[in-house]
């Protein structure tokens, strides 16, 4: 996947700090793949805490291994650079690991609900756990599940087949069911012009009128087989942007559709290949 990378206004960024030699395993493991994804990055403490709700004193605390980030703002932290994304998956479940050790040292928490005020969180309860293990076990699903044709379109999470191609075959591709997402509420239970989603023919042109070769709407699921990540860089209504798109077909058409206009969660677990050149 190529890089997208963010721009930094302080390149010459202090270095951090070596962690501590007593850090718990697991918990040495997750703040270093933190550290990994927060250099590949290249911001600042200052120009994190204007992207995500956190305060610099606690994003220092989570690089320093002192305390643990929540998982949306790991999730969050993460979407903020496309080098990342197919990460999170596994960054999610360090961070439960981390946890979990600190859980049962009977240390003082070290997760951080609220990473503005940097308050401290109660232990997690044993339904809390249930509820990462199972998280755990969906996660690892993922990676290896073999999407079969003719499956439920029931199914919103993209499912990527792992089958061999035929010989004949030139590439690699997949086959995931993917729901198109409408950020306006108001356009949410609609089927209007208005409402419409347009599909693009070319991902790296102006995502205007004369580039539209099609239309969906807010829930219409469509058949992907490839992404990019460095198309043009689109945002929402919301104020969400994305350079990342995905191939689809509909009405025996090749198109493509911005990954700001699918379900988020579908965008950060997808498996789809990239596409061919």
């Amino acid at each position: 996947m190529a890089a997208h990378p963010n721009p930094s206004e302080n390149p010459r960024r202090k270095p951090l700090a070596p962690l501590p030699e007593d850090l718990a395993d697991p918990v040495r493991k997750f703040v270093t793949a933190l550290r990994h994804m927060h250099g590949e990055l290249g911001l600042s403490l200052k120009e994190l805490e204007g992207r995500l709700p956190a305060s610099r004193s606690s994003l220092s605390r989570y690089l320093r291994g002192q305390s643990l980030p929540d998982e949306r703002l790991l999730v969050q932290w993460g979407k903020l650079s496309f080098t990342a994304e197919d990460r999170l998956p596994a960054l999610v479940e360090l961070l439960h690991r981390a946890n979990e050790a600190a859980s049962a040292n009977k240390a003082e928490p070290l997760v951080e609900t609220d990473g503005a005020s940097g308050a401290a969180a109660s232990p997690p309860s044993p339904e809390d756990r249930t509820s990462r293990r199972r998280l755990r076990l969906t996660l690892a699903a993922m990676g290896t599940a073999v999407v079969i044709a003719g499956a439920t379109t029931m199914l919103i999470a993209l499912r990527s087949s792992d089958e061999e191609p035929p010989a004949a075959a030139p590439s690699h591709l997949g086959d995931a069911g993917i729901t198109v997402y409408n950020t306006e509420r108001a356009c949410q239970n609609k089927r209007t012009r208005d409402c419409a989603l347009g599909l693009a023919q070319d991902p790296y042109m102006a995502y205007r009128p004369a580039n539209i070769a099609g239309r969906a709407w807010h829930g219409d699921v469509l058949r992907a087989d490839c992404r990019i990540a460095n198309g043009v860089t689109v945002t929402d209504e919301a104020g969400g942007h994305s350079s990342m798109w995905f191939r689809v077909s509909k009405d025996g058409k090749r198109m493509w559709i911005p990954g700001i206009r699918i379900r988020p969660e579908q965008v950060q677990y997808t498996k789809l290949p990239n596409c061919p050149d």
